[in-house]
């Protein structure tokens, strides 16, 4: 039975009765017949819990899974009728209604109809998404309505199945997520489409979860009959572009889709939206018939505006704002009557079949530019000022005059137009004031006519003013309208609640000329119509708030003709169009009343006519939307579209008493748009098969080679039965058994040639007499193949090289010959041991040669070239096989290298090493010459092995020090047996060479030592040394403290005491070297002496001599201290006096002789009295004065 949840049904009660009734002959089909099992894990959802192909393995009958089967179709679907024809016996269908929530429609059916175990959603959807009702359900927000598809769940059989049929649904890791959570909110298992469902895809639901028994109530014949497609495009983005934008959606929908938006919002666009496909763009998300959806175009003079449906295309635009949008012209250059261009519209340009339903044009703009100044020289006069901006967005440019160029428009403005006076001739342009004032004329020049100005809302344009002209006629200026421009291919069909206000239009001024001036351009407010306008009284009615404005026409010269300016139009304008004004909407769908065919009964071949009779006319009626059982048709024409005719022809070799032409009615639309629906059938017809069969008998490849086998293909006229390889006769060669894969029409065997042939004539002959086609016609004669040739003998091949011993720089020819000439033969088939060869080149393609040259350091005694006869065919193609090798040669193109062993690799004084040369084989011309020896001298080198290894004695120079030394061989200078001299240098291994004596000074510190004194000494060597001890040294007339060292042994110290009362002034400390050895065991040789140093270590003495020893009251007495020799620091402090005072000491002798004046104390009597003299505490001489 057929259910809605309002009182109205979708079908009428003769439908209902069928469906309800009726068991269709057609099979329902399983979800998806061609899926993999449902065991095989989607690869592409393992986040998605028992997700899987569809499974073939469902239920094959619906009573697999017991309980009520509710189709659920969402109003938007297209033709629901046709579709729902054939539906499954017992099924319940159910239309939800489009103004409200389609989940709450589902549960609250479902709550009140128990025992479902099917439930099959017959929608429009996305990747992701489904529209249901006024509802929006996507991956997005489906947990948001976790309770109700809970109910709905609960409400359903243990085990039921959810099949939804939309469009892309399961599509994407979106499309499964959103399968995937249906189906854990409702705790039912789910089936759903990856792809197009419908028209242009497919019927199977790809992805399920769970295991889905159930099987579609919908019949394969309507499904395969269904003309339309299942896929809307949800808005979710207000952005201009990218990822869920309406541009985006525009772009991929395809032909009968609907965009819709997933809300109310507000898309603002950065540039025109083009409708370039036959689609919906759906507002209306709660069908009310108000707009939910706005469209602005900002204002922006770059939209150019705010869309525009494309010839050919049939379009409806639903419950959408369209606002403004801004269509501004630029300024006409100045010239002969240079127009400027019209403003087609600043909201919507159609050139399609546009139904505006429920839609608000409103708040748009035009302006067009001024025409240009009529100038016969194209360097003066003025252009036309741009059409003027709005909302803060800039105008368009203006027009150039020759090489002057125009102003740059700007906010609200247009550009100033060019002019020969760049002051005046030039149009200004149009503003959000008002229009721009005409270019004015100088010594002699007309004025150009002011643009229009058009105001309404609060909001005002202006066009762009003329330019000035001269001498030619004056450019008309732009027209301009606000609203909607319906082009002469459009059908515009405005319908429901659509209200077109307050846009306004404002044309270009006229150009001014000579004896013409230019037209203004007119100003239209909300619809320019050149093509057909239908739209309803109460539309018509609802016109409000349009305001065009005009452009003055260009002034002439004095007794010429001015411009005009054309009366603007605020509401429409029917420009050569065709308009109806109380349009009534055509929703009734036509109908076929009849398919007759007038010979009911045709031979093969044969023809009769066909009419085709509808109840209105009807437009896109095409032969690939009729099925012809047995017959094709041609020649569909019509001179009413009510009455078509085409004529039938039976097909050949076919036998069948029943046939019946059928037309889909979804194929044809009325003029109003509405799609038929249903089915209509013609008369049944007979075809019979009279005509004998015939063959053709075609080898596939006609040049045969050795090892090539060809598919021979036998195809008759018509089906046959009685043929096999007895009917064949096969010329040099033979065939497999034939076999046939569409039922006995085309057959196919393999034709294997006669192996060592030659032959050039060949055919396959069939004798037809030997089948017949079903209707038991049997064939006649003989049909014979194509020729075939046949080569099936090889080519073969000799390879020689001229020269088979070679060595460093020789090359020898190869020459490879054929037994015949042969093509595809290059380097690649050849394998070339140790050497490269030269392309392969040929005169006559049988004998080719090429260069050889052996590969460097090569010794090899056995080699041979390799043909790969694989590689090479004859002119027949056949392929050599094998390999072919040539003669053996013999590579030495090795160059003698050699290593270098000296023996002993640290050298020291008295030593030599034997040095060994070692060649990688046997040399001759080596001498000493060929080597190069640092440091020291080679004795001769010699060789007892045949001149493999070589010998000699290698002496370091005296006196070296040097860590890096290399013996260096040239090779150049040797040569192998085979004369082949070596290159390069061969060193030897580093060796070190230390020849170098210690050697050493000796330093005194202090070489003038008294007594008491000491000197350090230090013994300083030209290297570090070992063995150095105090036995090495003499020393004169001291001692020396124990020698030691703190830095490894290179500097030494010790302290040197002299002896004792000794005074000499020549002393040396003398080294023997020979005690000492550096860290090489070289020892030192001879003597090393210090500086000299002197020895005074002997004590001053002297002697006192008091002159007078009896001093009396008065007197005094000289006193003289002689010392042994001469002193230096004596001073009265060194004197100690006995009852007197001496006056100052002095010498006049260098120091030996001091004197001085004793005079004795007053008032002492004292018979022991003396001068006493110390020298570091000691007393050297004592005086004793006679007593007084």
């Amino acid at each position: 039975m057929i259910m809605s949840l309002e009182p109205r049904m979708l079908f009428d009660g003769a439908v209902a009765a069928t469906v309800a009734e009726a068991a269709q002959p057609d099979s329902q089909p399983t979800p998806d017949a061609s899926a993999k099992s449902a065991e095989q894990a989607n690869s592409a959802s393992n986040d998605h819990h028992a997700q899987a192909p569809a499974s073939s393995d469902v239920a094959a009958t619906p009573a697999a899974l017991p309980g009520t089967t509710v189709v659920f179709v969402d109003s938007r679907v297209k033709d629901s009728a046709s579709l729902l024809a054939g539906v499954a016996p017992g099924a319940q269908v159910v239309e939800l209604d489009a103004t409200k929530d389609g989940l709450q429609q589902i549960a609250d059916y479902l709550g009140s109809h128990q025992g479902v175990s099917s439930v099959q959603i017959i929608a429009h959807g996305n990747s992701g998404d489904l529209w249901l009702g006024n509802s929006y359900v996507s991956a997005d927000n489906i947990a948001q309505r976790s309770a109700l598809l809970a109910e709905i769940g609960n409400d359903m059989n243990v085990g039921g199945d959810i099949l939804i049929y939309a469009c892309n649904t399961a599509e994407g890791d979106t499309g499964l997520s959103f399968v995937d959570s249906l189906a854990t909110l409702t705790g039912r298992d789910v089936a759903a489409s990856t792809n197009r469902t419908g028209v242009g895809g497919d019927w199977d639901l790809e992805i399920a979860t769970g295991s889905i028994e159930s099987v579609s109530a919908l019949s394969q014949q309507s499904m395969d009959a269904y003309q339309w497609g299942l896929a809307t495009f949800t808005v979710t983005s207000t952005s201009n572009t990218g990822a869920g934008s309406l541009r985006e959606a525009l772009t991929n929908a395809q032909n009968g889709d609907i965009v819709t938006f997933s809300s109310g919002m507000t898309v603002a666009l950065q540039s025109q939206l083009v409708v370039s496909k036959n689609i919906t763009l759906d507002g209306d998300l709660n069908n009310d018939g108000v707009a939910d959806v706005t469209l602005d175009g900002q204002n922006r003079t770059s939209v150019i505006r705010v869309i525009r449906v494309n010839s050919g295309v049939t379009a409806t635009l639903d419950g959408v704002i369209i606002t403004r949008g801004v269509a501004s012209t630029a300024g006409a250059n100045s010239g002969s009557a240079i127009s400027a261009s019209d403003a087609l519209g600043g909201g919507i340009n159609n050139a399609g079949n546009l139904t505006l339903r429920n839609v608000t044009v409103t708040a748009n703009a035009a302006a067009g530019g001024g025409g240009g100044g009529g100038v016969l020289s194209p360097t003066v006069g003025g252009g036309g000022g741009g059409g003027g901006g709005i909302g803060g967005q800039n105008g368009a440019t203006g027009g150039s005059a020759g090489t002057y160029t125009p102003t740059a428009p700007s906010a609200n403005t247009g550009g100033n137009g060019a002019g020969f006076n760049t002051v005046y001739m030039g149009g200004k342009g149009g503003t959000s004031a008002g229009g721009g004032a005409g270019g004015l004329g100088t010594s002699g020049y007309t004025n150009g006519g002011a643009g229009g100005t058009a105001t309404s809302g609060g909001r005002t344009i202006g066009g762009g003013g003329g330019g000035s002209g001269y001498d030619a006629s004056g450019g008309r200026g732009g027209s301009a309208v606000g609203g909607i421009y319906n082009a002469s291919t459009g059908t515009l069909a405005i319908i429901g609640t659509s209200t077109i206000s307050s846009n306004i239009g404002a044309g270009g001024g006229g150009g001014g000329g000579g004896t013409i001036g230019g037209n203004g351009g007119r100003g239209i407010g909300a619809i320019w119509n050149k093509g057909t306008l239908n739209i309803t009284s109460g539309n018509n009615a609802a016109l409000t708030g349009n305001v065009g404005g005009s452009g003055s026409g260009g002034q002439a010269i004095s007794g010429g003709t001015n411009g005009t300016s054309p009366t603007a139009v605020n509401n429409i304008l029917n420009d050569g169009g065709t308009l109806n004004t109380a349009y009534t909407s055509d929703t009734t769908a036509p109908t076929g009343t009849s398919i007759v065919i007038a010979n009911t009964s045709l031979s093969s071949g044969g023809t009769s006519l066909v009419t085709f009779t509808f109840s209105e006319p009807v437009f896109g009626l095409e032969i690939s939307e009729i099925t012809v059982p047995n017959g094709t048709l041609s020649n569909l024409v019509t001179t009413n579209n009510i009455t078509w005719t085409a004529t039938l022809t039976a097909s050949s070799n076919t036998s069948s008493n029943s046939n019946a032409i059928s037309l889909p009615l979804s194929a044809v639309q009325d003029s109003a748009g509405n799609i038929g629906t249903g089915t209509v059938t013609s008369n049944s017809y007979a075809v019979s098969d009279t005509v004998p069969p015939t063959a053709t008998v075609v080898v596939a490849d006609t040049a045969l080679a050795a090892g090539e086998t060809s598919l021979v293909t036998f195809t008759f006229s018509e089906v046959v039965t009685g043929f096999d390889n007895t009917d064949i006769s096969v010329a040099n060669g033979t065939l497999t058994a034939v076999s046939s894969s569409d039922g006995g029409k085309t057959w196919t065997a393999t034709l294997t040639p006669t192996a060592n042939l030659t032959s050039t004539t060949n055919q396959i002959s069939l004798n037809r007499a030997g089948v017949q086609d079903l209707s038991g016609n049997a064939g006649s004669g003989t049909a014979t193949s194509n020729n075939y040739a046949i080569d099936t003998s090889r080519p073969t091949a000799t390879i020689v090289l001229a020269d088979n011993s070679l060595s460093i720089g020789e090359t020898s020819q190869v020459t490879i010959t054929f037994s015949e000439a042969v093509s595809g033969f290059t380097n690649a088939d050849l394998t070339v041991v140790n050497g490269t060869l030269s392309t392969v080149t040929t005169s006559n393609n049988i004998v080719w040669t090429a260069t050889f040259t052996p590969t460097n350091n090569i010794t090899d005694s056995t080699n041979v070239i390799t043909l790969d006869n694989t590689g090479v065919t004859d002119a027949a193609g056949n392929t050599g096989s094998g390999t072919t090798t040539s003669n053996n040669y013999a590579i030495d193109t090795q160059r003698p290298t050699a290593s270098i062993l000296v023996a002993d690799a640290s050298l020291t004084a008295g030593e030599t090493s034997l040095v060994t040369i070692t060649f990688s084989e046997a040399v001759s011309g080596f001498t000493n010459a060929d080597l190069t020896v640092p440091n020291g001298t080679l004795s001769t080198v010699t060789s007892s092995d045949g001149g493999i290894t070589w010998t000699a004695t290698y002496t370091p120079n005296n006196n070296v020090n040097d860590t890096t030394n290399l013996i260096s061989l040239n090779n150049a200078g040797v040569t192998d047996l085979a004369g082949n001299a070596g290159s390069g240098t061969s060193n030897s291994g580093n060796f070190t060479i230390d020849t170098v004596r210690p050697s050493a000074t000796v330093v005194v510190a202090d070489s003038t030592l008294s007594a008491g004194e000491t000197s350090l000494v230090t013994i300083t060597f030209s290297e570090a040394v070992t063995g150095f001890n105090n036995a090495d040294l003499t020393i004169a007339n001291g001692t020396l403290s124990a020698v030691s060292s703190s830095d490894g042994g290179i500097t030494w110290t010790a302290t040197l005491t002299p002896t004792a009362n000794v005074t000499d002034t020549t002393n040396l400390i003398t080294l023997n070297a020979s005690g000492v050895a550096n860290a090489s065991g070289n020892a030192g040789t001879g003597t090393i002496s210090s500086n000299n140093y002197a020895i005074d270590t002997q004590r001053p003495t002297a002697s006192i001599v008091v002159a007078d020893n009896a001093l009396g009251i008065g007197e005094t007495s000289l006193v003289t201290i002689t010392f042994s020799e001469a002193v230096s620091g004596f001073t009265n402090a060194d004197l100690s006096i006995s009852n007197g005072t001496l006056s100052t000491v002095s010498s006049s002798d260098g120091g030996i002789t001091w004197t001085a004046t004793l005079t004795p104390t007053a008032g002492v009597n004292s018979n022991i009295n003396s001068v006493n003299l110390s020298n570091g505490g000691v007393t050297i001489w004592r005086a004793t004065p006679a007593a007084a």
